[in-house]
């Protein structure tokens, strides 16, 4: 899976904001991830790639396993425990192509739409290996090439050029999970309709940069970009967006 270098998001500078444009991910998502990844109290899990916890304190408060989480964004970490709940779970500042753990320790390693910004993705999921238990799964959620070229922010230029560049194909995750050793290797897609949102409010999430492409653009061509964005938008979408948001599952068993 070796890759061109695409530019890389600087996540110390968006930490402050970041809540504030991602709420709490929807309980399809987190239900999911336990699924496949078969978590229950008790079990030993790893998230990678944390950043300020939104999915690492919503399994822990679903089903109470022993949970560590891994970032490298000191800025990131700050908000986890600025949250002033994180007493349950172990924080760690760390990279995930080097995980700081012993092997066969983990039932369960998740990746949330982080596998993009790992430079060695074989490297990362070699390590991810190493660490789970014989039997344990790995689940990637990511976002599909398909997907990509589907969504709302295809319209907004440079953004699908971008993620086509940085974010591996579901095949391409396969294919290297199975070298790497997993076994069962296969993927779920999964849709969540959240109805009609206001055009307003999407082109304001946009506007704060919701996702972390947007940051990769300096502030003059990206509100250069904006502006042809938003007229595509009201142009084809009118006063309100069907929001259907669908994401991809790659799982794997040690």
């Amino acid at each position: 899976m070796t890759r061109p270098r695409a530019p890389k998001t600087d996540y110390s500078k968006i930490a402050d904001y970041y809540d504030k444009v991602r709420p709490m991910p929807a309980g399809p998502w987190l239900s999911k991830i336990i699924e496949y990844g078969k978590i229950n109290a008790g079990c030993a899990v790893l998230d990678v790639g944390c950043g300020t916890g939104r999915f690492t304190l919503g399994i822990s408060a679903m089903k109470n396993p022993m949970v560590c989480a891994l970032d490298p964004s000191i800025g990131m970490l700050k908000q986890v425990f600025a949250k002033g709940k994180s007493r349950d779970i172990l924080w760690f500042r760390g990279d995930g192509q080097k995980l700081p753990f012993r092997d066969n320790f983990f039932d369960c390693v998740y990746m949330t739409l982080v596998i993009h910004h790992i430079e060695n993705k074989e490297m990362a999921l070699q390590e991810i290996y190493r660490a789970l238990k014989k039997g344990g799964n790995c689940v990637i959620m990511t976002v599909s090439h398909s997907r990509i070229k589907e969504s709302v922010l295809h319209d907004f230029p440079g953004v699908t050029a971008i993620d086509l560049k940085r974010i591996p194909s579901v095949p391409s995750i396969k294919k290297t999970m199975v070298k790497v050793g997993f076994r069962d290797v296969h993927y779920h897609v999964v849709q969540h309709d959240e109805g009609y949102i206001p055009t307003d409010e999407y082109l304001e999430k946009v506007r704060k940069k919701y996702i972390s492409t947007l940051t990769l653009f300096s502030e003059e061509v990206f509100q250069r970009g904006f502006k042809i964005f938003e007229q595509r938008v009201r142009r084809k979408y009118g006063t309100q967006i069907r929001w259907v948001t669908r994401f991809d599952f790659v799982v794997g068993q040690k």
